[in-house]
């Protein structure tokens, strides 16, 4: 992906006529920091959600990474969030639909986040 070189800020944004993805990825001076990272980012993820619709899903993701936790909010169109660690690097791909969201957006935001998490794995 793109989007873990150095390709800048359009290079971890996509859109089309239907939603809106964006990926942010952190690297922390330790896996304690990360840690303590995605808990922060778990809670304020979901409070945002609970504010901006209604949280349908909430849930730790088994095979993601360390920690890996989906968010899905349904409301101000569909949201499926994906947070993970690998070690120090806390990783975040977010799709927000507001057109007509496709019913498999969950399995297509899967597969980008599986690419995402290929590319962080074979980082050096």
């Amino acid at each position: 992906m793109t989007a873990l070189s150095n390709g800048g800020e359009a290079a971890n944004k996509w859109k089309d006529d239907d939603k809106l993805g964006n990926l942010d990825v952190g690297v922390f001076g330790s896996t304690r920091d990360a840690h303590e990272a995605m808990a922060a980012m778990n809670a304020f993820s979901l409070g945002w959600g609970k504010r901006s619709g209604q949280v349908t899903k909430d849930e730790n993701v088994d095979d993601l990474g360390n920690e890996a936790w989906r968010l899905w909010v349904d409301g101000n169109g569909t949201q499926v969030t994906y947070h993970w660690r690998r070690g120090n690097l806390v990783l975040e791909a977010h799709v927000q639909c507001f057109g007509s969201c496709p019913g498999d957006v969950d399995n297509a935001t899967r597969v980008w986040v599986a690419a995402i998490d290929a590319a962080a794995q074979a980082s050096p």
